[in-house]
């Protein structure tokens, strides 16, 4: 008997039991986190983060925080070992008797920016005046090349989930992330200033609100994934909806924002959302009297901002 004979007879006898009828079931791949991360040259890069979990100490122990709860960390001063010990021995040479090694020691912990703030400010405590002149005259320098936010990075990490804030410090000096440009990549705390789910809106910055699009279809791909945008949308209780909070790109929004509590049907209000790439786990729910349902995976998604945020 032939294989293809083999397999036409058993889908029959299946189709007889029934059992052909039985609907394949998806099963949910753990859904990736997309983050934005603002690095210490000012630049914002988008980040699939590939653990699932952020391991935290804080005063009072240490926490396993999930990733997908996790919404923005403001990470505190991180200095690498080795630049540790090139900004000391930069620090120390700037109270020498020579010339070159002042200029050297100067030329160093300018380049080293916020991290050699610290050093420089203990410098400047010398009980000696002339030593202590040199690392003031720096420390004018640094103000004039480090933004002034960046002048008095506390040492501590601060975590914010959607009901609490943490101080603390991750315990991991790097996490996993993939880059729609370069794969796999570590991204470095050392390197990171902050790290959101939500994005950074540029300060002073005010998004103009969009036309109701209906679902956010147009809205999938590399060019609008991180991208936040405000839409103006009357609720509505009719149409498509898979998920809870983030959405589906082909949920319908105006549907989607009565399911969050933005606006109530019939209501005219402004959406705010953040566009996902490829996402998977939606998960389905009844709020605010509608009925959303589950999906396993789709390429694009869409996050619904709480009001205010």
């Amino acid at each position: 008997m032939t294989r293809s004979l083999s397999a036409a007879l058993l889908a029959a006898s299946l189709t007889a039991a029934g059992w052909a009828d039985e609907p394949k079931k998806k099963f949910p791949q753990p859904a990736e986190t997309f983050i934005d991360a603002k690095l210490t040259d000012g630049s914002v890069v988008r980040l699939a983060l590939l653990d699932d979990k952020v391991e935290f100490i804080t005063p009072h122990g240490k926490l396993t925080i999930p990733a997908s709860e996790v919404r923005k960390i403001d990470l505190g001063l991180r200095i690498p070992e080795d630049a540790e010990k090139e900004i000391a021995g930069a620090a120390a040479d700037l109270g020498s008797s020579d010339f070159r090694k002042r200029e050297a020691a100067t030329a160093t912990l300018l380049r080293h920016k916020e991290r050699a703030v610290p050093a420089v400010r203990a410098a400047m405590k010398s009980a000696d005046a002339e030593v202590a002149k040199r690392p003031e005259e720096l420390y004018e320098k640094l103000e004039a090349v480090v933004p002034a936010d960046r002048m008095d990075v506390p040492e501590y990490d601060v975590l914010h989930t959607e009901k609490s804030t943490i101080a603390g410090k991750v315990v991991a000096s790097t996490l996993k992330a993939r880059s729609f440009a370069f794969g796999d990549v570590q991204l470095r705390l050392a390197d990171t200033v902050a790290m959101s789910t939500t994005g950074f809106e540029k300060e002073g910055e005010k998004l103009v609100a969009l036309p109701d699009p209906g679902s956010l279809t147009a809205y999938q791909g590399p060019q609008h994934v991180g991208k936040t945008y405000v839409f103006t949308v009357t609720g509505a209780a009719a149409g498509n909806l898979w998920g809870t909070e983030t959405y589906t790109l082909d949920s319908t929004l105006a549907m989607a924002a009565v399911h969050f509590g933005i606006v109530k049907v019939g209501q005219t209000g402004q959406v705010k959302v953040t566009i996902f790439g490829p996402s998977a786990n939606f998960v389905g729910s009844t709020q605010n009297g509608l009925t959303s349902s589950g999906y396993a995976n789709y390429p694009g998604a869409y996050k619904i901002h709480a009001k205010g945020k």
